[in-house]
């Protein structure tokens, strides 16, 4: 392999993609460990290649090049972990704060009707695709952090957030609808 590295870095880029052969399905296997997208780890992988070949000139040829590209990988997983985080956390609370708003819209809007308010809650809901209902459900019922819901549902986390913004005005919308005569 040293031979391969010695060819990239007088400028033979064809010979990166023994590189990329070589170690693509160990690096995938870093990756798939930790993250249920299969897209996501294609992703993390193609940075990490990209990375190791800008950085290529850093690599000590005397160590083993294995241990060195799976340290980018984690590296790239790590900051795709974080970006994850932070966005999932800022979703999280704007959700609350939306879920918060539709539930304090019922309750002006059903002049302290409070059982025929949750009929109709409980009927709109029941009127909600399947997918939507569960994942409202997992999220307001059974208090499931967004992140669980996309793994349990092999999606992302903004996927899940969308589900979850959609289904919220659906359910605002049925019950506008149901108040008026």
């Amino acid at each position: 392999m040293k031979d391969v590295i010695q060819k990239v870095l007088k400028g033979d880029r064809d010979a990166y993609r023994a590189i990329v052969k070589e170690y693509g399905s160990a690096v995938r296997a870093c990756l798939a460990g930790h993250l249920s997208s299969t897209d996501t780890v294609e992703d993390l992988a193609q940075e990490t290649f990209v990375a190791a070949y800008e950085h290529l000139r850093e690599f000590k040829l005397d160590q083993d090049f294995g241990p060195w590209i799976k340290g980018i990988a984690r590296n790239k997983l790590l900051m795709h972990l974080r970006r994850s985080y932070q966005h999932g956390a800022a979703l999280e609370k704007l959700r609350a704060q939306a879920a918060q708003e539709v539930f304090d819209e019922v309750a002006r809007r059903q002049d302290g009707d409070d059982a025929q308010a949750i009929d109709r809650l409980r009927r709109c809901f029941e009127k909600l695709p399947q997918r939507l209902s569960g994942v409202l459900q997992s999220r307001y019922y059974e208090r499931q952090s967004v992140t669980r819901i996309a793994e349990r549902h092999g999606t992302s986390v903004s996927a899940i957030s969308s589900l979850l913004f959609r289904g919220r005005k659906e359910l605002q919308a049925c019950m506008a609808r149901s108040r008026t005569p």
